[in-house]
C-alpha cells in the first residue's frame, strides 16, 4: 500500500472531506474526541488562537482524497520555550483536554511509517511537531520509538502527567465499595439522604435524541451558576464559548455519541455533566451544579452514580477519559490512571541541536538554584 501524504488549508476542507475525518474516528487507533470534526470544526469557528490550522492529511494514492487513513491538526509557530526553533504545534484549543493524531487502526504502522517519512523529508519545512496532552499510554506512541528511528527522527518527552480514568467494565457497585473511602461513601449516602428530604432523587443518562437544545440550556445554566459563574469562566460568560460548545453538542448529539447525565430533585435538574464518545472511548468534559445545593455535593454524586452505572452505560468501551485537572475532586472517586506527556517530535539536525541546547540550559539553571540556596545553620 502505497500512502501519500498531504498538508491542506482549512479552505481544502470539503464536506466529503469533513465526513471521511468523521468516518476516520470512528476507528481511530487511540480515540480522541478532542480531534473529532465536531470538536475542532467549531473550535476553529468561535475560538481563539485557530484561525488558520494546518491539516495534514494521510490517504492511499489513487483515491479522490475522502478515503482518508490519518488527520492532524496544527498551527505553525516560530518557537516555545521547549523548542526555541520554527515547529508545528499539534491542536489544542481552549477547551482541549488532549491533543495527537486519528490513525486508522487497520492500517496503522503503514499510515505513521509514511506521517514520519514525510515529516523528516525535504518537503516539510519545520524543525517538528510539539504535543500537549499526548496519549503517552496510546498506541501511537508504541509506533513511533520503533519506527522513528529508522528516519532519523527523536522522540523528546518534556513532562509526564497522570490524568483520572475509569474503565466501565470494572466500575459498578463493587468498585465504589472497594475504592472510594469509607468516609466518602458515608457522606455520599449522607448528602443522598438530605436530598431525598427535598423531593424524589433521580438520576437521568441522556443520550440521542434526548440531548436536544433545553438539554443543552439545562447544563450551560447549572454550569453558571456554580462557582465559574461567579468567576467569568462559565461557557455562558463569552457568547463564543457559548456557540462552540452548542455547535459541538449538536454535531456529536446527531452522530449519536453525547452523553449528558442529569441529577434531579423533584422536577428540578441541580447537576448535569457533559461527555463524548469517540471510537471505544468516553471523554468526559464538563460540568455543571447548582451553588444552591453545593452542601450536598451534588457534583460528587452525580460522578459516583456515573461510577455506579457505567458496566451497564458504557460497558463496552475501553475507557472512560476524566479531563480532569491533578487537583479536580474527580481524582478522589476515579482512582485509575492515564498517562499523559507534553513531548516534541524532532525532525531535523538543527531541532536536535536545539533540544540539548535547551535541556542543557535546564540543568544549569537547576544546578544555580541549588548553589545560591541558603545553606541551613
Amino acid at each position: 500500500m502505497k500512502l501519500s501524504v498531504r498538508l491542506l488549508q482549512w479552505k481544502d476542507l470539503t464536506p466529503g472531506r469533513l465526513a471521511a475525518w468523521a468516518d476516520l474516528e470512528s476507528r481511530a487507533l487511540d480515540p480522541n474526541a478532542y480531534l473529532s470534526p465536531h470538536f475542532v470544526v467549531p473550535a476553529q469557528r468561535y475560538l481563539a488562537g485557530h484561525a488558520n490550522p494546518l491539516i495534514m492529511w494521510i490517504e492511499q494514492d489513487g483515491t479522490a482524497g475522502h478515503e482518508v487513513l490519518g488527520v492532524g491538526i496544527f498551527d505553525a509557530v516560530r518557537g516555545t520555550r521547549q523548542f526555541p526553533l520554527p515547529h508545528l504545534r499539534a491542536f489544542c484549543s481552549p477547551h482541549s483536554k488532549l491533543s495527537g493524531l486519528l490513525v486508522d487502526s487497520t492500517v496503522a504502522s503503514e499510515v505513521i511509517e509514511a506521517w514520519i517519512a514525510y515529516c523528516a523529508g525535504k518537503a516539510f519545512h519545520w524543525h517538528g511537531i510539539e504535543f500537549v496532552y499526548w496519549q503517552a499510554d496510546g498506541k501511537i506512541e508504541q509506533l513511533v520509538h520503533s519506527i522513528g528511528p529508522q528516519y532519523g527522527v527523536t522522540w523528546h518527552e518534556y513532562e509526564r502527567l497522570s490524568r483520572a480514568v475509569l474503565y466501565p467494565s470494572q466500575a459498578g457497585e463493587a468498585y465504589i465499595e472497594s475504592k472510594l473511602s469509607t468516609n466518602r461513601r458515608k457522606d455520599a449516602r449522607r448528602c443522598m439522604r438530605r436530598l431525598g428530604d427535598i423531593g424524589p432523587v433521580a438520576w437521568t443518562p441522556l443520550q440521542g435524541a434526548a440531548v436536544d437544545e433545553a438539554c443543552t440550556d439545562r447544563f450551560l445554566e447549572l454550569e453558571r451558576a456554580g462557582w465559574k459563574g461567579e468567576q467569568g469562566d462559565a461557557l455562558l460568560s463569552n457568547s463564543h464559548d457559548e456557540q462552540f460548545f452548542r455547535e459541538m453538542v449538536r454535531g456529536f448529539a446527531g452522530a449519536g455519541r453525547a452523553l449528558f447525565a442529569e441529577l434531579r430533585v423533584g422536577e428540578r435538574v441541580i447537576c448535569s455533566t457533559s461527555n463524548f464518545l469517540s471510537g471505544r472511548a468516553a471523554f468526559a468534559f464538563k460540568i455543571g451544579w447548582h451553588r444552591d445545593f453545593a452542601k450536598m455535593s451534588p457534583g460528587t454524586l452525580n460522578e459516583v452514580e456515573m461510577i455506579r452505572q457505567a458496566p451497564s452505560l458504557l460497558g463496552k468501551l475501553d475507557f472512560f477519559d476524566s479531563g480532569a485537572g491533578q487537583d479536580s475532586y474527580i481524582n478522589e472517586l476515579w482512582v485509575d490512571r492515564r498517562p499523559l506527556s507534553h513531548s516534541i517530535l524532532v525532525t531535523t539536525g538543527a531541532g536536535r541541536i536545539m533540544l540539548r541546547a535547551v535541556d542543557l540550559g535546564k540543568r544549569l539553571k537547576r544546578r544555580l538554584l541549588t548553589d545560591r540556596a541558603p545553606v541551613s545553620v
